[in-house]
């Protein structure tokens, strides 16, 4: 497997820091490499730190500097994702099946195909993918080797029995340090599946089964006790509607607390957050079973009652913040088919800027 990177001459330069200097009366000695920031120190430095990817490009924002790397991500609506240590932002381009990251402090671009349809954060710096007919595939993107197995696996039977499909491949939604979650689809072609979970962890595998509701479109997103996932995905009803829902699944338990279902005639929900609060949140759109009917688009928050709107007009995306606004603003309706998309407007204080068209999804590295 072939991997390019390219590096900037500010990483060309940090790695002649750390090369032996010759110091007087003392003979060569080994510096120490720069130490990494946290994501915290980095912003504290530097201001925010956080991701965009559009249909063509994924950026990265480090306070006023702006990085970016084209790709082809089409209909894509995945969010950004970083790495644990907060240093690399990554998405997956659809067509090439090819994992794009951006290095934060080093400006690098990395291009691994990957021939996945999804990555994940699994510990550092390494990401890590799903390889037909049993892998888990990562790399260290801060180093320099190539990919390489992480683990060989052999899936068990679902506790859920298939209904008439076929299995129809698989990938990895989320990580810990607990667990990596599978899902393995069951398809019979066309807009039909059924995702059947996995928890892999160090010692066992657990076949969780199929969840209720959470048929296609699967996305993920881990908790912060380390073994619960907040899982959205839809029930489809026909190639042109179904209802989107919501779960959370304690991997230890199999425990399934389902969440309140969307309301409206069609809809979906992806790209699900649970943040150390306890609160989730979800990307929505919903629409009428018409031809050419739009869809509208929002953010939305659990709630007593439901779900409510996580801001004062409809957003595409939004990242929490105590000191500033970031979000992508939807604009008009979209096609119900289409990925929505709006405009990157970062707002602290009474300044407001907008910084980028086109907005598909936002991500962040976690605290730390």
């Amino acid at each position: 497997m072939r991997v390019a990177t390219k590096a900037s001459g500010w990483r060309a330069r940090i790695a002649v820091l750390g090369t032996v200097l010759a110091v007087a009366g003392c003979g060569e000695v080994d510096q120490p490499a720069l130490p990494r920031l946290t994501p915290a120190e980095e912003e504290a430095a530097t201001g925010s730190v956080f991701a965009y990817r559009t249909d063509a490009e994924l950026a990265v924002v480090r306070g006023t500097e702006t990085v970016r790397a084209p790709g082809s991500f089409g209909y894509s609506s995945a969010p950004v994702t970083f790495t644990r240590d907060g240093q690399y932002a990554f998405a997956v381009e659809t067509s090439s099946k090819t994992l794009v990251a951006l290095g934060v402090r080093d400006r690098s671009v990395t291009r691994i195909p990957c021939d996945c349809a999804d990555a994940v954060s699994l510990r550092g710096s390494v990401v890590a993918w799903w390889r037909e007919p049993g892998q888990i595939m990562s790399m260290d993107l801060a180093g320099d080797e190539p990919p390489a197995a992480e683990r060989e696996i052999v899936l068990p039977d679902s506790p859920s029995p298939l209904t008439g499909g076929a299995w129809d491949g698989a990938k990895l939604v989320a990580a810990t340090d607990e667990f990596v979650l599978l899902a393995r689809v069951e398809s019979r072609g066309l807009w039909w599946e059924k995702s059947h979970l996995y928890a892999i962890g160090a010692d066992a595998i657990l076949p969780l089964g199929r969840v209720p509701g959470i048929d296609a479109g699967l996305s993920a997103a881990a908790g912060p006790d380390g073994h619960t996932f907040v899982l959205a995905g839809a029930t489809a009803r026909s190639a042109t509607c179904g209802s989107g829902n919501v779960a959370t699944i304690d991997a230890n338990t199999n425990g399934v607390r389902s969440l309140p279902t969307l309301p409206g005639e069609c809809s979906a929900v992806y790209n699900p957050r649970w943040s150390a609060d306890g609160s989730i949140t979800i990307a929505t759109r919903k629409w009428a079973d018409l031809a050419g009917a739009p869809s509208m688009v929002d953010r939305l928050q659990s709630a007593a009652q439901g779900w409510a709107p996580i801001g004062e007009y409809p957003v595409v995306d939004m990242l929490p913040r105590e000191q500033e606004s970031i979000q992508v603003v939807a604009g008009e309706p979209t096609d119900a088919r289409g990925t929505p998309h709006g405009v990157l407007v970062v707002q602290k204080g009474d300044a407001r800027a907008e910084l980028a068209q086109r907005v598909v999804s936002l991500g962040a590295p976690t605290a730390g």
